[in-house]
């Protein structure tokens, strides 16, 4: 995956004294153009397709290329590029219908593209993002009632948020953090929880005897409050993921030696699941990691797993910037976080920032 390490040049003497980092601020038309574009790529999520989400891209790639004039490519910037390249390359020759590769190529897009904006522009991608997702999700969230319960949609856009929130200097940006943590933990989403955990953790000073004293005050709260009011995340089973990881491992083993290899094309997860007679309510395999082998096998699985150690070899002088991606690494285990390009392209940026803001400079 594609990573771009943007020149920084700046006069401030410390980070925090500038709304971005190595960037000149977003005039205020773009800023309100962006929040305008953001909103709608949200709303228009419901209506499901890829218009939302090609909005998205659209939009931070056009960004990226308006900034162009700062970039400047590390060793493993090229890396990234060269892997990308050849994980599309290799979806768009190899089977699977049309606008699943197109689909997938721009999935495979939004987490390196927020990487390489929130580098290249810094802080300011929060001013396009937050308000966006803060006028969003209060007025279409809402609590939908399963056989475990009652939970509050929209995880992962939440989760996003909270993102965001980890690298803002806004003194609000706690409190919206906070809201978003808890929308987190009301939609009994395990994974998620999961990885607002590590995301979390990459801001912790765990040297300070406050950490451990507020910390454990706080998780022996939380605790109690997730027993008593949230029994779904406590509870262990896969809700039947277990059943068709091991049905679609057993026909990768049972595969020609050809799809073992090439895999058996973007979007034939999907349509083998769509046999089933519990597509509706289950929808996909939930483990991005394993689709990446079945679709596109072995060959496409060395391209995506060498892009993630390429992205976190970039980014590893910032705990938190390796804790975000980390947290995105993890969802993918039993979720279809590639979906989620609104989420990818959140952690994408925060990451970037962070990355930007604790880089060795000198």
């Amino acid at each position: 995956m594609d990573q771009v390490v943007a020149s920084t040049q700046t006069n401030v003497s410390t980070p925090d004294q500038t709304a971005t980092y190595g960037a000149n601020p977003l005039p205020v038309w773009l800023v309100l153009l962006g929040n305008v574009v953001m909103v709608c790529s949200l709303w228009l999520l419901g209506a499901g397709g890829m218009v939302g989400k090609l909005i998205l891209l659209v939009f931070w790639l056009l960004m990226i290329v308006g900034f162009g004039g700062r970039l400047r490519f590390s060793g493993g910037a090229v890396v990234g590029i060269l892997l990308l390249g050849g994980l599309m390359a290799l979806l768009t020759t190899g089977n699977g219908v049309g606008h699943e590769k197109i689909r997938l190529i721009g999935n495979l897009m939004m987490l390196p593209l927020g990487l390489a904006a929130g580098m290249l522009i810094g802080r300011d991608c929060l001013r396009v993002m937050m308000p966006a997702l803060v006028v969003y999700l209060p007025l279409s969230s809402s609590f939908y009632l399963t056989h475990e319960g009652m939970r509050l949609n929209h995880p992962f856009l939440f989760l996003g948020l909270f993102a965001l929130c980890s690298v803002t200097v806004w003194r609000g940006g706690k409190v919206v953090a906070g809201i978003a943590a808890l929308a987190v933990l009301l939609s009994q989403t395990r994974i998620a929880v999961l990885a607002m955990m590590i995301n979390l953790a990459g801001r912790v000073r765990f040297s300070s005897i406050w950490t451990w004293m507020v910390g454990f005050c706080a998780i022996a709260a939380t605790a109690w409050m997730v027993a008593d009011h949230l029994p779904r995340l406590l509870m262990t089973h896969g809700s039947g993921r277990l059943q068709f990881w091991r049905d679609f491992a057993d026909m990768w083993i049972a595969a020609p030696t050809t799809h073992k290899w090439l895999g058996f094309g973007a979007g034939s997860v999907e349509d083998i699941l769509s046999g089933y007679a519990s597509f509706t309510s289950f929808g996909a395999l939930h483990n991005d990691h394993f689709r990446m082998l079945f679709e596109t096998g072995i060959i496409g699985a060395v391209l995506w797993g060498a892009g993630w150690l390429v992205m976190i070899a970039v980014v590893r002088p910032s705990r938190l910037s390796t804790c975000i991606l980390l947290s995105v690494m993890v969802t993918m285990v039993t979720d279809n976080s590639l979906n989620y390009g609104h989420y990818l392209m959140c952690c994408g940026i925060a990451a970037g920032i962070a990355a930007q803001r604790d880089a060795p400079h000198g």
